[in-house]
């Protein structure tokens, strides 16, 4: 690394220099690869530092008038800003992102008003529909578990309330709808296969590979393939 003068960089910083200093520090920079990445580098720690304590101003920032102390504290800040960044990234790692799909997917599914054959059945289930998309799901619930007593048979029923029980985490439940929305081959049936993968997902338990097998099954052509192969790689 070529010699960096840290001194410069702090009077740089604080306008303490003379117009020709400055104009003789700025064309050193242009020629100085290190001197430039150190400069950014103290402009970052330092405008961290400051908003961290109550806002500090930079100028007001003291790293010592010993050249040899100033040297030693930016290598103690720049640990400091590494280490941040790997808590962050550890944190990251241990926030399961694959929670983030099943908010996004599952909790954002709107209630269609046709059914698998493709008759609408927007006056018959209108209130079921409005609550499942306002993502009242527990005042959804009872419409949907009193329309299946009716028509134990009704695939499109099944599916929401499927997503509902998965949206409340009842993933047993949640399971059982949606595998028998795949077994039927209905319409959706590569959808619950995604979704059957998310609640496996769920559980607090291991099932990683659970997931992978469901996800196995949704073909390339699937309109929901992107999304499984996006959550195949958070695996």
């Amino acid at each position: 690394m070529t010699d960096v003068n840290y001194d410069n960089i702090e009077r740089y910083l604080s306008g303490s220099m003379t117009d020709k200093e400055r104009h003789h520090f700025e064309a050193e920079l242009d020629e100085n690869e290190d001197l430039a990445q150190e400069l950014h580098f103290y402009m970052y720690v330092n405008q961290s530092i400051s908003e961290c304590l109550y806002h500090t101003p930079i100028e007001e920032l003291s790293f010592g008038k010993a050249k040899n102390k100033r040297y030693q504290d930016m290598n103690r800040l720049k640990w400091m800003a590494l280490t941040a960044i790997g808590v962050i990234f550890v944190t990251i790692l241990l926030w399961s992102p694959w929670k983030i799909y099943r908010e996004i997917d599952a909790s954002s599914v709107q209630m269609g008003t046709v059914n698998a054959e493709g008759l609408p059945v927007g006056n018959k289930y209108a209130d079921i529909i409005e609550l499942f998309n306002a993502g009242k799901y527990e005042e959804a619930l009872p419409l949907l578990n009193g329309a299946l007593t009716e028509q134990p048979n009704d695939l499109y029923i099944r599916y929401y309330r499927g997503l509902t029980f998965l949206n409340l985490k009842y993933l047993g439940s949640a399971r059982r709808d949606l595998l028998k929305i795949y077994t039927e081959n209905a319409p959706q049936m590569y959808d619950a296969a995604y979704y059957i993968a998310l609640s496996y997902l769920e559980e607090e338990d291991d099932y990683k590979e659970s997931a992978r097998n469901w996800l196995d099954k949704i073909p390339q052509e699937a309109p929901i393939h992107s999304k499984a192969e996006a959550l195949r790689k958070l695996l």
